[in-house]
C-alpha cells in the first residue's frame, strides 16, 4: 500500500506542476492557483526528499518555484493588495479570479479583492512567505552548491531581507507580524498566517478580537532562520545588511524565548501561538509549535540551530505529543481539545492537516527525537492510507476519520501540493 501511496503522491506533484512552479491544489478545486506559502513549504518538503533520492525532477521543480516567486516579488506599496517592496506574493491568479474580484463577488470580508490594471489578481496577504522564500533559497544553495543561481537572484534576496527588517515588523518589537491595513477598501485576508481563517484568531480568556499587529509563533521561527540564511547569502554582496540580519536574528532569538515560552507545566513546555498588538499572548495550544522545531539553520559545524532555546526543545515535543493534541491514529490536531473553540471538523480549530503533521515529524527528527518522530510518522501514514490521496485536511473524532465539510457544501481539496510533498517526505525512509 505504501508503494501505491508513493506513486499517488509523485503523480500528484507532477499533475500540479505549472509554468509558474506549482499550484496549491488540482485545477478543478478552489486553490488551483499559485500560492506563495504553499509553494515554498512544498519546495522545502521536496528538498527533504531530494536529499535522500537525488531526484533531479524534484530539484528542477524547486528551482522553478524559486524563479517564479522571485519574479512575482513585491516592488511597490499597494495598500489594496498588501503589496510591499521585497514581499513574496500570497496568491497569483492571472485568470479565474472572478469569484474574488468581480463587483458581485461574495467574499468573506464582503468586499471584492483588488485587481491590478493588467487584469491580474496579485494578493500579498501573507506574513510568512517572505521568510520561507529565504529558507528555501538557502537550503537549495546548501544542497546543490549552485551559487550562480543565488547570484542571479541577489536583488530578490536583498529585498526579502530588507522586508523582514522593515515592513515585516510593523510595531518595531523585533517580531515579524501582520495587519489588515486600516485604510484598505478592497477585500483580502484578515488573518495572514498559515492558519488563515478568521476562526483561528482568538483569545482563550475573552471574546475580544485580538488587535493588530499579530505575530504568529511559527513565523518567528521562520524569520530567525531566514535572517540567518539571508545574512549568509548576502555576506559577499552587502556586508552591512548581512551583519544587520545576523544581529537581528540573535536579538529575535533572545526576545522570542523571553516572550513566547510560557513556562514548564510538568514535563511539558508550552509556547504561545501568537502575540497580539496590545502585548497579550494568544495561549491556545496549537500544532504550530511543531514548526518551531522544524525551522532550523545549519551552522558551519553541521549542527542545527533554531529560534527556540535548546533547553525547551524536548519539553515542547512532549507538549505536542500530549493526548489533547496528538492522535496516534491520525496526526496532530491544529488546536487542543482543551480549548473553548475546539471543533474536530473545523478548518483550523481541531482538524488535522497532513503537511502540518509532517512538519512535526521532521522537526522531531531534527531535534534528535527519533522515537517520537517515528510515532508521529506512523500516525500520519495511517491517515494517508485511509484517504489514499494527499488530502488538504480532515477531522478525527471518537468514531474515527471525518471528512471536512462546510455548511455551504465546501469540502477539503483532495489533491493538495504540500500534502503530496509531505507524503513523499515521510515515505522517503522506506526507499
Amino acid at each position: 500500500m505504501r508503494e501505491d501511496l508513493w506513486q499517488v503522491a509523485y503523480a500528484s506533484i507532477q499533475s500540479l506542476e505549472d509554468e509558474r512552479g506549482i499550484v496549491a491544489s488540482s485545477r478543478s478545486e478552489v486553490y488551483g492557483a499559485v500560492f506563495g506559502r504553499d509553494s515554498l513549504i512544498t519546495g522545502l518538503k521536496l528538498l527533504e526528499v531530494y536529499e535522500k533520492t537525488k531526484d533531479v525532477y524534484l530539484l528542477a521543480l524547486v528551482r522553478k518555484i524559486l524563479e517564479s516567486l522571485s519574479a512575482l516579488q513585491g516592488r511597490e506599496l499597494v495598500v489594496e493588495s498588501g503589496e510591499e517592496p521585497g514581499k513574496i506574493i500570497h496568491e497569483f491568479r492571472p485568470s479565474g479570479h472572478e469569484h474574488l474580484t468581480s463587483a458581485t463577488a461574495k467574499t468573506m470580508e464582503g468586499a471584492a479583492w483588488y485587481l491590478y490594471p493588467d487584469e491580474v489578481m496579485r494578493n500579498y496577504d501573507t506574513v510568512d512567505a517572505t521568510p520561507l522564500y529565504l529558507m528555501l533559497m538557502q537550503q537549495y544553495a546548501d544542497l546543490t552548491g549552485d551559487m550562480l543561481f543565488v547570484e542571479t537572484h541577489i536583488d530578490q534576496i536583498t529585498g526579502a531581507v530588507e522586508w523582514l527588517c522593515t515592513y515585516g515588523d510593523i510595531n518595531g518589537d523585533l517580531f515579524i507580524d501582520y495587519r489588515f491595513h486600516p485604510d484598505r477598501i478592497a477585500g483580502g485576508l484578515r488573518v495572514q498566517s498559515w492558519m488563515d481563517s478568521t476562526e483561528s484568531l482568538f483569545f482563550e480568556e475573552s471574546d475580544e478580537v485580538p488587535p493588530y499587529p499579530v505575530a504568529p509563533v511559527e513565523a518567528q521561527a521562520y524569520a530567525y532562520v531566514a535572517l540567518r540564511a539571508g545574512g549568509s547569502l548576502l555576506a559577499r554582496h552587502n556586508a552591512s545588511l548581512a551583519a544587520f540580519a545576523q544581529d537581528r536574528a540573535e536579538q529575535l532569538q533572545e526576545k522570542f524565548n523571553e516572550t513566547f515560552v510560557l513556562g514548564a507545566r510538568g514535563e511539558h513546555v508550552a509556547l504561545a501561538c501568537g502575540l497580539a498588538g496590545d502585548g497579550r499572548l494568544l495561549v491556545s495550544p496549537r500544532s504550530s509549535m511543531g514548526h518551531v522545531l522544524w525551522a532550523t539553520y545549519r551552522e558551519q559545524d553541521g549542527s542545527l540551530s533554531r529560534v527556540l532555546s535548546p533547553a525547551y526543545v524536548e519539553g515542547v515535543a512532549r507538549r505536542l505529543l500530549a493526548s489533547d493534541l496528538f492522535v496516534p491514529q491520525a496526526g496532530v490536531r491544529t488546536l487542543s481539545t482543551q480549548s473553548k473553540r475546539y471543533d474536530p471538523v473545523s478548518y483550523h480549530n481541531g482538524s488535522i492537516w497532513p503537511h502540518d503533521t509532517a512538519i512535526l515529524v521532521e522537526g522531531l527528527r531534527r531535534a534528535g527525537l527519533h522515537t517520537e518522530a517515528r510515532l508521529v510518522r506512523e500516525a500520519l501514514l495511517t491517515a494517508y492510507e485511509h484517504f489514499m490521496t494527499p488530502i488538504e485536511l480532515f477531522g478525527f473524532a471518537q468514531d474515527g476519520f471525518v471528512e471536512y465539510t462546510t455548511p455551504q457544501g465546501g469540502k477539503a481539496c483532495r489533491v493538495q501540493a504540500w500534502s503530496a510533498a509531505s507524503l513523499l517526505s515521510v515515505l522517503r525512509d522506506e526507499l
